[in-house]
């Protein structure tokens, strides 16, 4: 019998910070949402044939124990590609929020904790945010409905892609 990991298992240092990130998650609150950048930028090809689109996203995360606050800053960015423009996109939505928490209790919370509670609680709850952004800029744009899937939580950065 080999000895592997089955698709439900976790590496060690994997669950240790996930855990890190559940410390966080179970003491704050999140007091704010807001848009504090976007870009977006479409060919005049866009609207015609087929696409895909991927979508990728970044985090950057600030603890101040002085003030209580921690902020989370979730880029996304969406990039749609034609079949036959698979190397330039064709349509590029770019944005990044500011997610405020208060948290009252920083012991025993580390570096590595709020980094991973970034990476997920941050991204998780700022999705909707950015799945309704896409939505209505896709709209604005004049183009056909993309639907950005669910937020999965994976050990990527790189999101499931839209489907149009």
């Amino acid at each position: 019998m080999t000895r592997g990991m089955t698709k439900k298992q976790v590496p060690k240092q994997r669950k240790s910070i996930i855990e890190q990130a559940l410390l966080i998650s179970e003491r704050v609150q999140l007091e704010d949402v807001r848009l504090i950048d976007c870009h977006c930028h479409q060919e005049p090809i866009a609207a015609e044939g087929k696409k895909t689109a991927h979508i990728k996203h970044s985090t950057q995360v600030h603890a101040n124990k002085n003030t209580g606050y921690v902020a989370v800053i979730p880029k996304f960015q969406l990039q749609a590609f034609t079949e036959s423009q698979s190397s330039k996109p064709i349509i590029s939505i770019d944005a990044s929020f500011l997610l405020t928490y208060k948290l009252k209790d920083f012991d025993g919370l580390t570096k590595k904790g709020f980094v991973a509670f970034g990476d997920m609680n941050g991204v998780y709850n700022a999705w909707p945010y950015w799945r309704e952004f896409v939505q209505n800029t896709i709209a604005r744009m004049g183009l056909p409905t993309l639907t950005i899937p669910v937020f999965r939580i994976a050990s990527s950065k790189e999101s499931p892609s839209a489907s149009k």
